[in-house]
């Protein structure tokens, strides 16, 4: 007679040590320092245009819901029946929502944040990927989408997340794809930490591949803005200019926007499915 696998629902994750302390019922591991401050005025802005207005001040509505659906379809691809599953980075739970059937985990650096996916029933902790609390091969998945390009030691990053894989296990990241950085810098952006790095797919396979001995088994690109700094193929008249034109295009003929912005621009962000 086959075994059968044993219930792990029975039994959480088991933490590498104690939190420093316990806020509201969710566990702290990590110290607050101007990083995590800077963190809480990017969430509370996000959630204060929310309450207001039903919007995310940082991106139109219909490319986040487009983006976080690219990942939602790799999980659904990659993901079998009683997977245990972090998100690192769980934000408003948003992604892991949609996965109700499996146990889900989520660690963020914004109480606020964590209160929200706690009340969609899962389980979550106050931790910067530096700090992961869990101990090794605590999971099956781990998902990071949004976050890599925020953290400061993006390597210690990785491989703590690997190190929460059990063996086989497998990272899907979404990350900004070939991002124009120089509006991070500009003196009147209101944040000190926002995207520090920028990744395209043969950055993504080296890093993973070369310098943690993972292996990469696929990737896609998601998403596109009418963005004139991403555009593709720069010209005389300037990238405004163009970018303009094409907008008043999209608005007289909106069924022509995907395949201009699909030709035109490059995508918003890309997908990296990685086994450990």
């Amino acid at each position: 007679m086959t075994a059968s696998k044993p219930d792990r629902r029975e039994s959480a994750p088991a933490y590498r040590h104690p939190p420093l302390e316990v806020i509201d019922g969710i566990p702290v591991f990590s110290n607050t320092d101007d990083y995590i401050r800077n963190y809480e005025h990017i969430a509370g802005d996000h959630l204060e245009e929310l309450a207001a207005s039903g919007r995310n001040p940082f991106m139109r509505d219909d490319l986040w819901e487009v983006l976080e659906e690219s990942t939602a379809a790799l999980l659904r691809k990659h993901l079998r029946p009683g997977d245990r599953i972090l998100d690192a980075g769980v934000g408003l739970g948003r992604l892991l929502e949609r996965f109700p059937e499996h146990e889900r985990y989520g660690i963020d650096i914004s109480l606020p944040y964590l209160r929200i996916a706690r009340d969609k029933g899962m389980e979550v902790c106050l931790a910067r990927i530096e700090d992961l609390p869990y101990a090794p091969e605590s999971f099956d998945a781990v998902v990071c989408t949004d976050v890599l390009e925020h953290v400061l030691d993006l390597n210690l990053c990785v491989r703590r997340l690997l190190d929460a894989l059990r063996p086989g296990g497998l990272l899907i990241a979404r990350v900004p794809y070939k991002e124009p950085l120089a509006s991070y810098l500009e003196p009147g952006y209101p944040y000190h930490y926002a995207h520090l790095r920028n990744f395209d797919e043969f950055g993504l396979a080296l890093l993973f591949e070369r310098v943690f001995s993972a292996r990469v088994v696929g990737h896609e690109t998601v998403g596109y803005t009418l963005d004139p700094a991403r555009l593709k193929y720069p010209l005389p008249v300037g990238n405004r200019t163009l970018a303009r034109l094409i907008r008043l295009v999209a608005r007289l003929l909106p069924a022509l926007e995907p395949a201009l912005a699909a030709r035109l621009f490059t995508p918003v962000e890309i997908n990296v499915v990685v086994r450990k």
